[in-house]
């Protein structure tokens, strides 16, 4: 039967089916869009280890007559895109050999907040903004790279005046916490690349005991995103060794701004209340 829908669609409804091999490749590609947008099959399958016959039967198995098809499917998603990325590739090309990496690093953490914005559903953000708005308690899961994504928005979310903490570790502590979780509480959890088997399992978790989940990760067919009522997908890619973390940030600010309008009496209060401790405590040089 033919595949239908966008490539993360497709990707997404059978990505349960694909081999170890598959899903690198269904990874990939989703992260690494502007490079399929001008590669051939094979410099597409030597980043994962594959030949150019199995990136060919790949794009056949999500129901396209071939990769350039595919290839082709993914530049129709980058209208917006291919002008920036070609003008940054025209820099890039007129660099010393060293690299102007300041420059390289800027323009690559523009694109990213780009493919994400982008990227994000308008009725899917509106529906996780319900779910956060209804939670008694948020649960903000995220570890290693993502801990500190957590923690910020936790801690945004509590300035506002929602119930919310963050769970940075696994181990018993998250024992403890997935004992408590039930339909009332909503968990968010934040994962990226080399994805925490904590972190999937406490998401298992929280569907498992009628808790609601927001995934925020970077790939339509990471684990995280398979097991969540709400999925979003932050580019993270880099120049060095590293990832990039600034279109996710981007993304929490987006969450906490809509939310600080979707609950302004909350948000005023709170506020208030926050700024009221911060007076009252003198632990600020300005007060």
């Amino acid at each position: 039967m033919a595949r239908e829908g966008s490539l993360e669609e497709r990707i997404a409804a059978y990505s349960g089916s694909f081999s170890r091999k598959r899903k690198r490749l269904a990874h990939f590609i989703l992260s690494n869009k502007y490079y399929v947008s001008v590669a051939s099959a094979g410099q597409v399958g030597k980043q994962v280890g594959a030949s150019a016959a199995t990136v060919v039967r790949f794009a056949q198995s999500l129901g396209y007559e071939g990769y350039s098809q595919l290839q082709a499917a993914v530049r129709e998603e980058l209208p917006g895109y291919l002008t920036a990325l070609e003008r940054m590739g025209e820099r890039l090309a007129v660099l010393p050999p060293s690299g102007d990496i300041p420059q390289q690093v800027f323009h690559t953490d523009i694109i990213n907040i780009e493919r994400t914005a982008s990227s994000l559903s308008p009725v899917e953000f509106e529906a996780a903004l319900d779910a956060i708005v209804d939670a008694d308690r948020i649960l903000v899961v995220g570890c290693g790279l993502s801990a500190p994504a957590a923690l910020f928005l936790a801690h945004s979310l509590r300035v506002i005046g929602f119930d919310a903490r963050a769970a940075l570790d696994g181990g018993l502590a998250q024992l403890v916490d997935a004992a408590h979780l039930d339909p009332s509480m909503l968990v968010i959890a934040i994962d990226l690349w080399r994805y925490a088997r904590s972190t999937v399992e406490l998401a298992n978790a929280a569907r498992h005991h009628g808790a609601a989940v927001i995934a925020i990760t970077d790939s339509a067919v990471s684990p995280l995103a398979q097991v969540a009522d709400y999925a979003f997908e932050a580019a993270t890619d880099g120049v060095a060794h590293s990832l990039s973390l600034t279109a996710l940030m981007s993304l929490l600010n987006v969450f906490v701004a809509a939310l600080s309008y979707r609950v302004p009496e909350q948000t005023v209060e709170s506020l208030r209340r926050v700024d009221m401790a911060y007076r009252k405590s003198k632990l600020l040089l300005t007060e």
